[in-house]
C-alpha cells in the first residue's frame, strides 16, 4: 500500500481521460472525506494523474469507488432518460435538489448546477432547456444520457473500474457511451466501410468514473445564452479547455482552476505556468454528420 497512487491508465491528453480522473477524485471526496484526497499530474508517457493522501492498494481503491455515493440517479431520473426537458420540469427538479441540498446530501443540487437551467430556453428543441455542452446524446439513435448513466451505475464492477484506471484499456464493451472519447468519432469520409453498423465500443470504466466529474463544471446563464465552464467560442468552433497543474489539489481547487478565465483565450497567458499550470490542452466540439443523424463528439486534443 502507499500513499499516493498513479492512475497509469488515464491521459490528462483525452477529455474522457481528464474526466475520469476528476471523477476519481470526486467520489474518493465524497465517500472519504476526512482523508482530504488530493490530485497531481505525474509525467509518465504524457501526464497521468496521482492521487495523494490515501493509504489504499489498486483493488482497494477500485472497491471504494464501486461503493462511493454515486450520482442520485433515483432522484436524476425526476427528469426522464434525458436532460432536454421543458423549463418546468427542471424548475421543479432543481427545486427537489435544493431541498435535499438543505439536508446536507448536495449530490442532487450539484448535478442541477451542471445541467442546464430553466431561465434558457432552446427555441430549436420545442422550447425546452439549454442544456451543458458536455451533453452529447439527447436521445436520438436509442442514447439517452440519464439512462446512460443508471445503466452504468448498474453494470460497472470493480474490475471494470480497475480497467480504466490501470490496465490497457481493451474496449470491450458494447454502447453506454458519453461520446467524450474522441475514438468514438469515427468518420465516415476518414474509414473504408460505414462505422454506424459495427456499433460503439468503450470502456465502461471510464465512462461511469467521467460522468461524476459533471459538478465540476457548473453552468451559467448569461445574456438568455447557457454557457458551460470549460467551454468557448475560439475561431468559430466549440472548444473544450483544460489545464494540466503541479500541486496537490483537492476538488474545491480544481474547480476553481478550471473555471479560470484565461484559459478561455485564443493565446494562452504564459503566467500560467507561473502559477503551477504544466501544460494546456484544448479539443473541438463538433458535429459528425449531416441532417437529423448527426453526432456531436470530441476531435482529439491539442496541447497548446
Amino acid at each position: 500500500m502507499s500513499s499516493s497512487l498513479v492512475l497509469r491508465s488515464l491521459d490528462g491528453a483525452s477529455p474522457l481521460g481528464f474526466l475520469a480522473a476528476l471523477g476519481t477524485l470526486r467520489l474518493l471526496d465524497l465517500a472519504l472525506p476526512a482523508d482530504r484526497p488530493r490530485m497531481r499530474w505525474a509525467r509518465r508517457s504524457g501526464f497521468r494523474p496521482e492521487i495523494t493522501g490515501l493509504s489504499l492498494s489498486e483493488q482497494e481503491l477500485c472497491n471504494v469507488l464501486a461503493k462511493a455515493p454515486s450520482a442520485p440517479i433515483e432522484e436524476l431520473g425526476v427528469l426522464g432518460k434525458n436532460i432536454t426537458v421543458e423549463p418546468s420540469k427542471f424548475r421543479e427538479f432543481a427545486e427537489r435538489a435544493r431541498l435535499n441540498a438543505r439536508r446536507e446530501d448536495r449530490r442532487t443540487a450539484d448535478f442541477a448546477a451542471c445541467f442546464g437551467s430553466e431561465v434558457c430556453i432552446n427555441e430549436k428543441l420545442d422550447d425546452r432547456i439549454q442544456y451543458t455542452a458536455f451533453c452529447f446524446i439527447t436521445g436520438s439513435g436509442h442514447q439517452d444520457f440519464l439512462a446512460t448513466a443508471g445503466s452504468l451505475c448498474d453494470k460497472v464492477t470493480p474490475e471494470h473500474i480497475h480497467e480504466a484506471l490501470f490496465e490497457e484499456w481493451r474496449y470491450a464493451e458494447k454502447g453506454l457511451s458519453y461520446g467524450w472519447d474522441p475514438a468514438d468519432a469515427r468518420e465516415y469520409a476518414l474509414r473504408w466501410g460505414d462505422p454506424g453498423p459495427e456499433g460503439v465500443r468503450t470502456v465502461w470504466g471510464a465512462n461511469r468514473l467521467a460522468m461524476e466529474a459533471l459538478p465540476l463544471w457548473p453552468v451559467i446563464a448569461s445574456r438568455q445564452r447557457l454557457n458551460t465552464t470549460g467551454f468557448a467560442r475560439i475561431s468559430e468552433v466549440m472548444q473544450f479547455t483544460w489545464a494540466i497543474w503541479d500541486g496537490e489539489l483537492n476538488c474545491d481547487s480544481i474547480k476553481s482552476l478550471l473555471s479560470l478565465s484565461e484559459l478561455q483565450r485564443e493565446i494562452i497567458d504564459r503566467t500560467l505556468f507561473e502559477r503551477g499550470i504544466l501544460e494546456v490542452y484544448r479539443a473541438q466540439r463538433v458535429r459528425i454528420g449531416s441532417g437529423a443523424n448527426f453526432k456531436v463528439r470530441f476531435r482529439p486534443a491539442r496541447a497548446i
